[in-house]
């Protein structure tokens, strides 16, 4: 089916341009470790797995969505609960 075409396609570009595995890019995680370039845990506060907050989303956003938000602060507390139920797994 459709994945094993995107693995024929893969197979076609490693061949064509020479991609090679992420090891040989960075290192394998016991490489890292002893350069001491681990993961950096302390950028990461809500864990693996878990979407993390877009830094200034409300500054960021459209227009209009910063209209609506400086007009009904209940839309910003409501984007903010969809944020928070999706991290407790509510969805």
């Amino acid at each position: 089916g459709i994945c094993h075409g995107a693995w024929v396609l893969a197979a076609i570009q490693k061949k064509a341009w020479g991609f090679q595995r992420d090891e040989v890019y960075i290192g394998t995680a016991e490489e890292r470790a002893k350069m001491n370039k681990g993961d950096n845990t302390a950028q990461s506060h809500v864990g693996v797995g878990h979407i993390a907050k877009l830094p200034n989303f409300a500054q960021n956003a459209p227009q209009s969505l910063k209209d609506l938000l400086e007009k009904d602060p209940s839309v910003g507390a409501y984007i903010n609960s969809i944020y928070d139920d999706l991290e407790s797994g509510k969805n």
